[in-house]
């Protein structure tokens, strides 16, 4: 007598494992979540910490604009002589000011909790009731978004947040600027108007060109130092040295760090780019030193589309957004864009810190889960209440836009 072999069960009905820990999208480096901290004007917090943000602590009662005041220093030649008189020549002390908003941004994933959809999606192991993976997302989703906020506020004076309603702000451009390939009396002009402003950025972009020579290198690196310190960009304090912090965008790092290409940082290397370990161990992301600036590579860097070939021309930013969503411009004629920071170029007011809310629907059978929050980036800028063309005091970032330059090995 023999036993039958068993029959094979039914192909549909074999249940396999599945492993749930899903790999998650790999995101690009956001280095702006590095650079921040509360800045306090009494004391120098060694670097990364007061890089970027000025944390503005404001109560909020009812309000949805804060000003802050700016006093300027002394300026009045004063008296001289024993017949001088101090009465009816004094001094008037003069200000400037800026204002400081904040808005409310969110973002929220909806999935099943229960039924026939639920259950096809179990081998993800995604909709458990705490939804903890896509909690992790959403943490992810919103460190991009304050990474793009803070790139925007530098480059474009307001976070987008704030031009939306009820604010319904128009974002205009940071007015310090310093281009590659161009002398100093060259650099664009800033115009309280902004197409007068834009023209005079698009017109510099325009002369100094595309291709190498408009590109980063350790020429503009001794210049811009040099531009830095006559615009009275208020350095950091690291280590005890006064520095600025130069963000890189990726592809510049490619012709910067070249042995082959004159006046690269690699054809000059020299004490300026050699860093000690202290340092180095800063913050993710760093190049090297050069004379008194840290590069640091950005890897979602922005971009600039010149659209027009006469006046009036067109200037548009390009960010890459959440979750990998990039609208950079890749062609030859757009400009990267990176920013030497002082101390504190933004004011970051957060009146309600970043929370998750649960929403249930038909019974709970859909289930939703989001982060909320209220907050405003805003670039430091004062100014008085009649501006000028000259009335700006600006004095804490440099924006820096460079050419592209062909890749290759």
């Amino acid at each position: 007598m023999t036993v039958a072999q068993p029959s094979n069960i039914i192909a549909t009905m074999v249940q396999e494992y599945w492993d749930n820990e899903l790999y998650a999208d790999s995101l690009q480096q956001d280095i702006f979540s590095s650079l921040t901290t509360v800045f306090d004007e009494t004391v120098d917090i060694p670097i990364p910490n007061d890089a970027l943000v000025m944390s503005a602590n404001l109560p909020v009662n009812g309000e949805r604009a804060a000003h802050l005041g700016f006093l300027k220093s002394l300026q009045g030649g004063g008296q001289e002589g024993d017949l001088a008189v101090q009465i009816g020549n004094e001094e008037t002390l003069r200000t400037r000011d800026m204002t400081a908003y904040f808005n409310e941004f969110s973002h929220a994933v909806s999935g099943w909790n229960y039924g026939i959809h639920a259950h096809d999606a179990k081998p993800y192991g995604i909709y458990d009731p705490q939804m903890k993976k896509a909690t992790m997302l959403l943490s992810d989703h919103a460190n991009e978004k304050r990474g793009l906020y803070r790139r925007q506020a530098l480059l474009e004076r307001l976070s987008q947040n704030l031009t939306a309603s009820p604010h319904s702000f128009t974002q205009t451009w940071n007015p310090n600027w310093y281009v590659k390939n161009l002398r100093d009396s060259q650099q664009p002009a800033y115009s309280t108007n902004n197409a007068t402003h834009t023209a005079n950025i698009v017109n510099a972009l325009l002369t100094a060109g595309t291709g190498i020579n408009a590109a980063l290198d350790g020429h503009y690196l001794l210049a811009l130092s040099n531009w830095a310190k006559a615009q009275r960009i208020e350095p950091l304090i690291i280590n005890g040295k006064k520095r600025y912090i130069l963000t890189v965008p990726s592809e510049q790092t490619i012709w910067f760090s070249s042995l082959d290409i004159a006046g690269s940082g690699g054809s000059w290397w020299s004490s300026y780019a050699r860093l000690n370990d202290e340092e180095s161990l800063s913050f993710p992301g760093l190049l090297g030193e050069w004379k008194n600036i840290l590069l640091v590579e950005d890897e979602r860097a922005p971009t600039l589309t010149i659209g027009g070939s006469a006046a009036p021309f067109t200037l548009t930013a390009n960010y890459l957004f959440p979750g990998n969503v990039d609208n950079r411009d890749e062609t030859d004629t757009a400009r990267q864009v990176g920013f030497l920071l002082g101390k504190a170029p933004l004011i970051e007011w957060e009146p309600v810190k970043i929370h998750h809310r649960y929403e249930d629907f038909n019974y709970e059978k859909w289930i939703g889960k989001g982060y909320f929050g209220m907050i405003g980036d805003t670039l430091r800028m004062y100014d008085q209440g009649t501006p000028t063309n000259t009335s700006f005091e600006q004095h804490s970032c440099i924006v820096c836009p460079f050419a592209r330059n062909a890749t290759y090995n």
